[in-house]
């Protein structure tokens, strides 16, 4: 497979295992909506907004390996909104409170947040790899 091909499919893989990380919580704990709810709008922005990126990207990266778009054009938009969505996960994951998840039956919510932001550090990764291939 060309790097043409690959890393916008990498790229799409990461925008949807930041929807699948964000929604995980919700399916697991289905009873604890309000204190997800807080623990998701923690922070500046948010992590509302790193959910639109991703879906936003998604949609980038798919026009750009369908031929929809021109691959140039769709990488220039891939990379500064993978790192936009990195950078909004990164102040979302520092400054999000934890006190609404110490309650909840499962200790691995307390490193969700960092589960998140590796997620969306692999969109501006493949991204930047998809423009240097395509440029």
């Amino acid at each position: 497979m060309r790097i043409e091909q690959a890393a916008p499919a990498v790229g799409i893989a990461g925008c949807l295992a930041v929807v699948a990380v964000l929604a995980l919580p919700f399916a697991l704990f289905p009873s604890w909506g309000t204190e997800l709810a807080a623990y998701y709008t923690g922070g500046p922005l948010g992590v509302g907004a790193v959910l639109a990126f991703a879906l936003v990207g998604t949609v980038v990266f798919l026009a750009g390996a369908r031929g929809q778009a021109d691959p140039t054009t769709a990488a220039g938009i891939a990379l500064p909104l993978g790192v936009v969505a990195l950078v909004v996960a990164l102040s979302w994951a520092f400054a999000a409170p934890l006190d609404p998840i110490f309650g909840l039956p499962s200790s691995w919510m307390t490193d969700h947040r960092w589960y998140v932001v590796v997620a969306t550090a692999v969109i501006p990764a493949a991204a930047a790899v998809y423009a240097r291939a395509v440029v």
